[in-house]
C-alpha cells in the first residue's frame, strides 16, 4: 500500500502489520509464513512496529503472541509525526538566524572571530577603545546587567572611565532593568533605556558589530563588515527613537 510508505512504513514493516491485521494474533512463524520475510528479521520488523504503536504482544505459557494495533491507531501515529515536526520546525527556528548569518558572512566574505571568557571581551573592548579617536562615536542597544552583575557591573565601570578620558561618545540604549546598574555610564555620551529584555547587546563601531553574549562565562562574536555594520546601526536608530531617557 503506498499510502503506508508514504506516512514513513518501510516495505517489511507494511508486509508484517498487513500479516498480523489478517491473522490476528499470532507467534513468529506464522508471522513470517505469512508476510514472506526471512525468520531473522521479523524480530527487528516487530520492535519498529511496536515502537510506532502499531503492534503489541502477550506473552502466553513462556512464548510471545504478536498483534496488530487498529487501523485508526496509524491516525494517531500521523498525529505525533506532525506533532514532531512541528517541534522541530520551531528548533530549527531557532538557529536559522545564525545559519542565515553564516551564509552573509560567507557570501559577503565578512570576517567574523569568536572571543570566549573576560579575556575575550576584554580583547574586544579594547579594540573599540584603539579603533577610535577623540570624538569618534560607538553604539550599543540591548545592554544589560548580564548573569554575573558583579564583574559585569566591574568591567564596563572601568572600560566607561577610560571611554571618558579619551572623550570618546557613547550612544547606548540599556535594557530598563539595567538601570542604575553600571558606574560612570553617563560620563561617557548619550543614554536612554527601553522597556525590554533582550538575550545579546549589539555593539558597534567603525566597521565591526559585535554580539556580546554576557553569560557566567561571556560569548563575543566580533564580525568585521562595512554591510553589517550599517545594518545594525540602521536598527540602532530606530530603537533609539523609541527609547526613552
Amino acid at each position: 500500500m503506498k499510502i503506508l510508505q508514504e506516512i514513513g512504513l518501510t516495505d517489511s514493516e507494511i508486509k508484517v502489520y498487513l500479516a498480523l491485521l489478517e491473522i490476528g494474533s499470532s507467534k513468529k512463524a506464522a508471522i513470517v509464513k505469512k508476510a514472506k520475510i526471512t525468520s531473522s528479521k521479523i524480530y527487528e520488523v516487530i520492535d519498529k512496529l511496536i515502537e510506532k504503536g502499531l503492534a503489541s504482544y502477550v506473552v502466553k505459557n513462556k512464548v510471545k503472541y504478536f498483534n496488530a494495533a487498529p487501523p485508526t491507531r496509524i491516525k494517531d501515529y500521523l498525529k505525533e509525526k506532525e506533532a514532531k515536526l512541528k517541534e522541530q520546525e520551531d528548533a530549527f527556528d531557532k538557529i536559522l538566524p545564525s545559519l542565515e548569518l553564516k551564509q552573509t558572512l560567507v557570501e559577503s566574505g565578512t570576517d567574523a572571530e569568536i572571543y570566549r571568557g573576560w579575556k575575550g571581551m576584554q580583547t574586544v573592548y579594547n579594540d573599540l577603545f584603539e579603533s577610535l579617536k577623540k570624538g569618534e562615536q560607538y553604539y550599543i542597544f540591548g545592554a544589560s546587567k548580564g548573569l554575573d552583575e558583579k564583574k559585569v557591573k566591574s568591567f564596563f565601570s572601568r572600560f566607561n572611565e577610560r571611554v571618558s578620558n579619551k572623550g570618546l561618545q557613547a550612544n547606548i540604549i540599556f535594557n530598563e532593568n539595567a538601570r542604575g546598574n553600571i558606574t560612570n555610564v553617563e560620563k561617557t555620551g548619550k543614554v536612554k533605556y527601553l522597556d525590554q529584555t533582550t538575550p545579546a547587546e549589539i555593539l558597534i563601531y567603525k566597521n565591526k558589530t559585535a554580539i556580546v553574549l554576557l553569560e557566567k562565562e561571556p560569548l563575543v562574536i566580533l564580525i568585521r563588515s562595512k554591510s553589517v555594520a550599517k545594518s545594525f546601526l540602521t536598527y540602532f536608530n530606530v530603537m533609539w527613537m523609541m527609547a526613552k531617557k
